[in-house]
């Protein structure tokens, strides 16, 4: 039977070693030098590896300076060899033997710990201790995955979000085509908490404007605005998810005003509004007093660009996509909506509520 205080003994030198480097012991091609310090040196047997089921086995030989005793065994020994059984799959390992030479090489313990036993007694290296290395370097070498990648730094996902507008409760999101570009995955977050997997459907790449598809159902959509254009002056709210990663996945609302009715270069596809609008706002709706939704937010003026160019800092100058073309383009693309011409004018709050309830975050996850 394996006696533990020898397995403790032999992993207290092995622990003492964090650095690791690879050289070639010129003595012994099989020997492989991987830790070196005053009081000791490491090798690994390559000629040790084998596969057995799950398991990988390999050895480790442990050479001293100076002589040590065995508490267990009561010997002096100059050198230790263990060997070990490790799951590439897990990164766990266990120790299933170790032996003990003198100075002149000649054997003076062993323990041998059955199969039943160490099976039982698997265990997590250090996150950056030796024995986690030397479970990589030996998987790796039998052409095992391990989980020892981990200490590889990971790539960063990147992902972006935006808004949408559910434009009917059987899944159709509207939204801008720069929101949902180039996405590996697309998630939409409903008002009630709830992801929704998302299909990209069609994209506008000339009036920035994308149709999702979700499996599931929403309830309540938007009502677009019909048979009345915007007006220069009249009161908007735009509901969205600006700067999300600070400020929350609430659905975000400002007011302002229609101040023109043409975007960039005088573009009639587009019309400008005064309420605040940063990244994350993207794809939300612009609601009129009533409700209805007159427009699909799409840019805001770079505020820094026109100063370096003109010396003034324009403020809240932001930009929509006309209703009128969002609602061509559901069209075009067979999607059934609500439209009427609007109602009385509610109060800023009830206008609030009804862009909070038709507004869903959407997150892209780009590929990495």
């Amino acid at each position: 039977m394996y006696r533990a205080p020898l397995a403790r003994l032999v992993l207290l030198v092995l622990l003492a070693f964090p650095a690791w480097s690879f050289s070639a012991r010129a003595a012994d091609a099989d020997w492989q030098l991987i830790a070196t310090s005053k009081s000791a040196k490491v090798y690994f047997d390559r000629a040790s590896l084998r596969e057995d089921g799950d398991y990988v086995h390999y050895a480790v030989r442990v050479d001293l300076a100076e002589p040590r005793e065995s508490k267990s065994s009561k010997v002096r020994y100059q050198s230790a060899l263990s060997r070990f059984a490790a799951r590439c799959d897990r990164g766990t390992y266990a120790t299933t033997a170790v032996i003990l030479y003198g100075a002149d090489g000649a054997q003076l313990a062993e323990q041998q710990r059955e199969p039943a036993l160490w099976q039982t007694r698997l265990k997590e290296p250090k996150p950056k201790g030796l024995q986690r290395r030397l479970i990589k370097y030996a998987c790796t070498k039998t052409g095992h995955a391990t989980d020892a990648d981990a200490d590889k730094p990971k790539k960063k996902v990147k992902a972006t979000l935006g808004a949408g507008i559910v434009a009917n409760r059987d899944g159709a999101i509207i939204t801008n085509h720069h929101v949902v570009s180039g996405c590996a995955a697309i998630t939409v977050l409903d008002d009630e908490k709830k992801r929704h997997p998302a299909t990209l459907i069609a994209s506008d790449l000339r009036n920035d404007l994308a149709l999702l598809r979700t499996k599931g159902s929403f309830g309540t959509a938007a009502t677009f605005r019909d048979g009345k254009a915007v007006e220069a002056g009249e009161s908007v709210t735009v509901v969205g998810y600006p700067l999300a990663a600070i400020l929350g996945t609430d659905p975000n609302v400002n007011f302002g005003y229609v101040t023109a009715l043409a975007g960039p270069h005088g573009d009639s596809a587009w019309f400008q509004v005064t309420a605040p609008i940063h990244k994350g706002n993207s794809g939300g709706p612009v609601l009129d007093p009533s409700g209805r939704v007159i427009g699909v937010v799409t840019a805001k003026l770079n505020a820094r660009a026109v100063e370096k160019r003109t010396g003034d800092l324009p403020q809240n100058i932001g930009f929509a996509v006309q209703g009128e073309i969002a609602q061509l383009f559901l069209e075009r693309n067979q999607v059934a909506f609500e439209r009427d011409a609007g109602g009385p004018k509610l109060e800023n709050t009830e206008v609030a509520a009804i862009g909070r309830a038709i507004t869903v975050l959407v997150a892209c996850r780009k590929q990495p």
